[in-house]
């Protein structure tokens, strides 16, 4: 019973950690200038951050990764 309770728990958390939803926050507001969102672009890239451009060409960057964003690009 002992091994079938702790299963079912470690298997429940690696259910809810894999079908969690990305959620992005803005890193540069498409109204910054143009070399400045290259630049963000390559600089995100470079460092392997999960990132994407939005409808208005702002840069958002997964919320998992804004520390690491932080610490890269600023």
């Amino acid at each position: 019973m002992k091994n079938t309770l702790i299963l079912f728990t470690v298997s429940s958390f690696l259910l809810v950690g894999c079908s969690q939803e990305k959620s992005y926050s803005v890193w540069v507001e498409s109204s910054q200038d143009a070399e400045l969102i290259h630049a963000a672009k390559e600089r995100l890239t470079n460092a392997e951050i999960d990132f994407i451009i939005d409808d208005n060409g702002s840069v958002l960057v997964n919320e998992k990764d804004f520390d690491k964003a932080i610490f890269c690009c600023s």
